[in-house]
């Protein structure tokens, strides 16, 4: 792994200010609008491997291609994978009702489907900060925040995160392993991810990042304060947990759209169509199961997946064939990672 880092950092450096890629980001890290790592692919080839700043500012600890990142709502990918994987091998199936797998749901959540939380159409209700602000098992968490108040009419759009601690506790009850457990053994050991994995406060996560918030993103200077009152990561389960590289999280990306963990079948119904119609501005996009299908940014549609918890900041755009990928990690939310993030996809023809 020591190697495989060292020729990342060689690549990084030797794009460094030779593409506008490079040069985009120096201003927008100069700006203080970014602090962190960007992996830019073109034609399945890696093109751009760009870092600047501190993974811990405290200790002047700087960001390399090695260092591990909280990837926040890209965890929700990797649980809609897992999902998915499971319908193939008719372990579960996408319209069947949440309490098969869940118990002592409130009567007006029992009848909500897998596919209604892939989508964030359960109709759920946000969980309070407090969920991240102590230590809870998944069981307890899904007792204490699952609920929903508005049953009138069909279910809207609403993004939270406990449809995905919800599919963390269906994947536990039907495979009787842990969330972490089949996400390691569907995903990361076939792909020989070794940088990604779960966040869990008790454990030292070598070359992990700290997360700093002010939540300015792209609104304020380079000088403004930053703080690290860190939440409960852990608590976030399939919807935020996982960390990860962008080395890794490029690999992950190619076995998807290289059907290596999905068949065609699958990816083509679920991952990369839309579900449903309704474009969802904030996400500048319409939901499948994993993405967000973007068809008015570009001249073509592009499949878009991003996320924010306490500073980390990330985001993914890949056009529908996979060959042209821009992934972003960053542990301050100082930026703004969809309008940095289109602009540097727009740069690369």
């Amino acid at each position: 792994m020591k190697k495989y880092c060292f020729l990342v950092v060689i690549v990084s450096t030797l794009c460094f200010g030779q593409d506008p890629v490079g040069d985009l980001i120096d201003a927008e890290y100069k700006n203080g609008h970014f602090n962190g790592t960007a992996l830019v692919v073109k034609d399945k080839k890696v093109i751009s491997n760009i870092n600047r700043g501190f993974a811990n500012f405290q200790f002047k600890v700087r960001i390399d291609s090695c260092t591990r990142f909280p990837i926040a709502s890209i965890t929700k990918l990797f649980t809609t994978v897992a999902i998915l994987q499971l319908q193939e091998r008719s372990v579960i199936d996408l319209n069947d009702k949440i309490s098969k797998y869940i118990e002592g749901l409130p009567a007006n959540c029992q009848n909500i489907h897998i596919s209604d939380l892939l989508i964030h159409h359960s109709g759920l209700s946000n969980e309070p900060v407090r969920a991240y602000l102590s230590k809870y098992k998944i069981d307890r968490y899904i007792k204490e925040f699952v609920f929903r108040k508005d049953t009138a009419g069909p279910a809207k759009f609403n993004y939270n995160n406990v449809d995905f601690v919800l599919l963390s506790g269906i994947i536990e009850k039907a495979t009787q392993k842990t969330f972490s457990e089949v996400i390691e053994s569907q995903i990361l050991i076939p792909l020989k991810l070794d940088n990604t994995g779960f966040v869990n406060e008790s454990d030292i996560i070598l070359n992990l990042a700290y997360g700093y918030h002010n939540y300015s993103f792209g609104k304020g200077g380079a000088n403004d304060p930053l703080y690290n009152d860190r939440r409960f990561l852990s608590n976030y389960f399939g919807a935020g947990q996982m960390y990860s590289t962008t080395e890794d999280l490029y690999r992950f990306i190619m076995a998807l759209g290289n059907d290596k963990l999905i068949s065609e079948q699958t990816r083509r119904a679920y991952l990369i169509k839309p579900q449903k119609e309704n474009r969802i501005d904030g996400l500048q996009g319409m939901p499948t199961y994993g993405f967000y299908f973007d068809d008015k940014t570009y001249g073509h549609p592009v499949l878009r997946r991003g996320g924010s918890i306490d500073g980390f900041n990330t985001e993914i755009i890949t056009d529908m064939n996979f060959n042209k990928i821009v992934i972003i990690l960053c542990n301050t939310d100082t930026g703004d990672l969809k309008e940095i993030s289109n602009k540097i996809f727009s740069l690369v023809n």
